[in-house]
């Protein structure tokens, strides 16, 4: 129950970091954000990059997406045009994994002492540069907190028998990482439970990759829900998202062990092999998915209008 308790916790501060993060991110960014993805989404490559960048500043996918559907059910976007932001999407919500691996250098300490200072001034670039700060700060405390209930969770039992499963059988990390990250709606988060366990040495390399795949899937969810009740077109981009997740991750999975060699001749450090995989599969999405945007896309639209 202490376990529980505590993991609550610290998922609630990391998504409280994530949320001031976004927050402070979005108020120098979100004007400029709204006009580069209605105006650059003509050609595929300007889409993938917008969507790249938006989920890097934003430190979101889902937000990305949701904002994506919300242009989508009013108008602003065709379904053609979201294309290339859903692919870009995955691309940039790798920079929160590769954010997570400075937390051995990063000050976080000062950055949240100086972040609580500056949203009590009354001034707006301060009080924005103040979440910044306050956010990372939290986003590095929590990981701090998930690497410190590692013996926790390495002294429970079914805990225990479920990672040892996964050590065996990858598929069971592949449904590990879709049950978390379906759960808690944040392939982030996921990424930052999965790290510390690979930091601790509870699972292996390829273990922590099969689950990072799984939350690939597992965080469709959250843009699945969001298209409840709206338009046909708002509802084929979260249908794609789901489509292009789903089969990027069964292409991968069967080569997972040359991705565990490919991935630790990355970096030195486990945790940055797995970051710097999560990049590398998901650009590797990207390029393999292309190709056939224009017999999926006619699909997609076909099957949608028999709907």
């Amino acid at each position: 129950m202490e376990l529980i308790s505590l993991l609550f916790v610290f998922i609630m501060l990391f998504f409280i970091g994530m949320r001031l993060l976004q927050t402070g991110m979005k108020f120098y960014a979100e004007s400029k954000l709204t006009n580069w993805i209605s105006t650059s989404t003509n050609h595929l490559l300007g889409s993938i990059m917008i969507g790249t960048i938006a989920t890097a500043i934003l430190q979101s996918s889902s937000v990305v997406l949701i904002i994506t559907i919300s242009m989508v059910t009013v108008g602003i976007l065709t379904f053609r045009q979201t294309i290339g932001i859903i692919l870009g999407a995955n691309i940039g919500t790798t920079i929160t994994g590769e954010l997570l691996t400075l937390g051995d250098i990063f000050p976080f300490h000062i950055s949240l002492f100086a972040g609580i200072i500056f949203v009590f001034i009354n001034q707006k670039n301060i009080f924005y540069i103040g979440c910044i700060l306050l956010g990372l700060g939290n986003i590095f405390i929590a990981m701090d907190g998930f690497q410190s209930l590692m013996p926790l969770i390495n002294d429970s039992f079914s805990l225990k028998y479920a990672f040892s499963s996964a050590q065996t059988y990858p598929e069971m990390g592949l449904l590990i990482g879709v049950i978390i990250s379906a759960v808690i709606q944040s392939s982030s988060a996921t990424f930052a439970l999965t790290a510390s366990l690979l930091h601790e040495n509870i699972i292996t390399l390829t273990t922590s990759i099969a689950i990072m795949l799984g939350s690939n899937i597992g965080t469709c969810v959250t843009t699945l829900v969001a298209s409840i009740r709206t338009s046909k077109q708002a509802k084929l981009v979260a249908i794609t998202h789901t489509i292009f997740n789903i089969f990027t991750v069964l292409i991968v999975v069967p080569f997972l062990s040359l991705v565990t060699y490919i991935g630790g001749q990355l970096a030195t450090n486990s945790v940055n092999q797995l970051a710097h995989t999560a990049v590398l599969f998901n650009i590797f999405s990207v390029i393999i998915v292309i190709p056939f945007i224009p017999f999926l896309e006619k699909k997609i639209i076909s099957k949608s209008q028999k709907i």
